[in-house]
């Protein structure tokens, strides 16, 4: 059995992605990331948010989206955490933890732009077809994920993307 020190988040951009450049040159960026925990209340039965963790993220070499990205934007970050410790002016011990990304992609700018029109949410165009639906279009035809709670998708996918590499190298894929 081997250990994993992989986290994932997705959540929004507490303050504008901060670049620099170390004394080698290697360009690093630093992003707030807020993740909030939703809860349905069991008296009333409606979701209601609940606290909300703030977490730092360092992006060494970041695409120039990402080292742009501005307060408001989601993320998803896929990384190690990492603790940091020193001792202070006072002499007093100071521990640190961050997320030292390996993958981070934009999934939204929700800020409001005021240069762009009003717009609708995203409303589905149907439902999933059944089986014998989906049969009788014939394949590769109609909406397959139409009517899905997108919410759920990245994270599934980000379960079994790490598991399908790790399979891959034993079927020599």
């Amino acid at each position: 059995m081997f250990d994993i020190n992989e986290i994932h988040l997705r959540g929004k951009l507490g303050r504008d992605a901060e670049t620099r450049s170390t004394p080698t040159g290697k360009s690093v960026t630093t992003l707030s990331v807020a993740t909030s925990e939703r809860r349905q209340n069991k008296d009333t039965g409606k979701w209601e948010n609940g606290a909300t963790t703030w977490h730092k993220v360092t992006v060494w070499g970041a695409s120039e989206a990402i080292a742009s990205a501005q307060k408001g934007t989601t993320v998803q970050v896929r990384g190690r955490y990492e603790s940091r410790s020193w001792e202070d002016k006072t002499g007093a011990k100071q521990v640190s933890y961050e997320v030292n990304a390996i993958d981070v992609v934009i999934l939204a700018d929700d800020r409001p732009r005021q240069d762009a029109p009003p717009s609708k949410p995203w409303q589905p165009s149907g439902s999933v077809p059944t089986g014998a639906q989906r049969g009788a279009q014939g394949p590769g035809r109609g909406n397959p994920v139409a009517g899905l709670d997108l919410d759920s998708v990245p994270f599934a996918f980000l379960l079994l993307a790490p598991i399908a590499g790790y399979l891959a190298q034993f079927v020599g894929v």
